[in-house]
């Protein structure tokens, strides 16, 4: 019996994984190279990205990154352990507590974010910029539509 030829395509949970990792691993390496090795790239995923500038609850951190009080206290505690972030009282409210960043966290939020800026510029470049959009559209249309999604995580926009 002869073999089949399987498709040189990857399945697209393959290439959709396979893009993230590849996302991780140059955050990873950006971050390395500024001097700041000591955090990860969920770091910047999970927490850098859902602050406010003047400071936001661990609780609302976690429901804004989709993980539970404890997971994000841990991250939390790790960066403040570090000096990337401190946890100051709530200004409205004198006995809760904020997560505000220390210097050392606003520079690796800037470093991130320049990160990703970059990496959109050099997608662009390779696939162009209508494509990229669209790409970036069509994922946001799944991920509003998906029930599992909607119920843990607000929605999403493709700017």
């Amino acid at each position: 019996m002869a073999e089949e030829t399987t498709s040189a395509v990857p399945f697209l949970p393959q290439l959709i994984g396979q893009a993230f990792n590849l996302i991780l691993d140059e955050l990873y390496e950006r971050l390395v190279e500024t001097g700041h090795g000591d955090l990860r790239p969920t770091h910047c995923l999970n927490v850098f990205r859902f602050m406010d500038c003047d400071g936001t609850r661990p609780t609302t951190l976690a429901r804004r990154a989709g993980m539970t009080p404890q997971a994000m206290s841990e991250l939390v505690g790790y960066l403040e352990q570090r000096d990337y972030v401190r946890r100051v009282p709530d200004p409205t409210d004198g006995r809760g507590r904020v997560v505000v960043y220390a210097d050392r966290g606003t520079r690796a939020a800037e470093i991130s974010a320049t990160y990703f800026a970059d990496m959109e510029a050099r997608w662009d470049a390779i696939v162009g910029p209508d494509r990229l959009q669209d790409v970036k559209s069509a994922l946001s249309q799944i991920l509003n539509a998906s029930p599992a999604h909607s119920a843990h995580a607000p929605r999403v926009s493709a700017r």
